[in-house]
C-alpha cells in the first residue's frame, strides 16, 4: 500500500511538471494565449488535472510564472558568477547573466509583458520582487562592506533601482522587433547599476 501511496505521489508530481512544460510551450507557439484544453492535449493529460493542480486557468498562468522567475533566481540571482572577485566585477558578470537568460529563454517576453497584465501573474511577481529587493539590499552592503561602495547609498533604494529598472529595460528591449545585442544590453543595464550605487564601472 505504501509503495503504491508513494507512485501516486510521483504520477501527480510527474503531471503538474508535465502540464507547466506544456503551458509554457503553448504560451510561446500562440504569442501569450493560452488554452487549457490545448496545454491537457500536449501534456498528456486530462483538462480537469489542470484544475486539481492549479484551480483555474489563472492559477496554471500563475504557476508558469512563478517556475519562470524561481529557474531565474536560481540561474542568475542565487549563484556567485566570479567566485574570488570583487563587488564590481562580480555584478558585472550578474548582469550579463541576466540578459543572457532573458535573451535565451523564449518564454520571457511572454511572463514580463503578456502576462503581466493577468492579477494572480502580477501578484506572483510582486512577491518575487519584494524576495529579490531583499536579496539585492543584502548584496548592496556586503559591496559597502568591502568598500566599493559608498556607505551613504540606501542600499534597499538602490536594489529597488537595479532590479526595477533591470525589469523594465529587458520589456523594452524584448518587445523590439529586432533587439539590441545582448552585449549593448548589459553594458547599458551596468551603467545603471553604476550609477545607483556610485560604484568603479568596469567594461568588458
Amino acid at each position: 500500500m505504501a509503495a503504491g501511496v508513494k507512485n501516486a505521489g510521483v504520477a501527480r508530481g510527474e503531471g503538474r511538471e508535465a502540464l507547466l512544460r506544456a503551458a509554457a510551450e503553448e504560451l510561446v507557439e500562440r504569442r501569450g494565449v493560452l488554452e487549457v484544453g490545448s496545454a491537457a492535449a500536449r501534456a498528456g493529460v486530462s483538462v480537469g488535472l489542470i484544475y486539481r493542480h492549479f484551480g483555474s486557468k489563472a492559477g496554471l498562468l500563475a504557476a508558469v510564472a512563478g517556475d519562470f522567475y524561481v529557474r531565474f533566481d536560481q540561474e542568475v540571482l542565487e549563484v556567485d558568477p566570479a567566485p574570488g572577485a570583487g563587488w564590481a566585477e562580480r555584478e558585472r558578470r550578474r548582469t550579463e547573466m541576466a540578459v543572457a537568460f532573458h535573451y535565451d529563454d523564449p518564454l520571457a517576453p511572454i511572463v514580463l509583458a503578456r502576462m503581466a497584465r493577468d492579477p494572480e501573474v502580477a501578484a506572483i511577481e510582486a512577491r518575487h520582487l519584494r524576495v529579490q529587493v531583499a536579496r539585492g539590499t543584502q548584496n548592496v552592503i556586503r559591496g559597502q562592506r568591502d568598500g566599493e561602495i559608498p556607505e551613504d547609498i540606501d542600499a534597499g533604494i538602490a536594489a529597488a533601482v537595479i532590479l526595477g529598472g533591470v525589469r523594465q529595460a529587458l520589456v523594452e528591449v524584448l518587445s523590439r522587433r529586432e533587439p539590441p545585442s545582448r552585449e549593448r544590453v548589459a553594458d547599458q543595464l551596468w551603467r545603471l547599476v553604476v550609477a545607483a550605487v556610485r560604484c568603479k564601472e568596469i567594461r568588458q
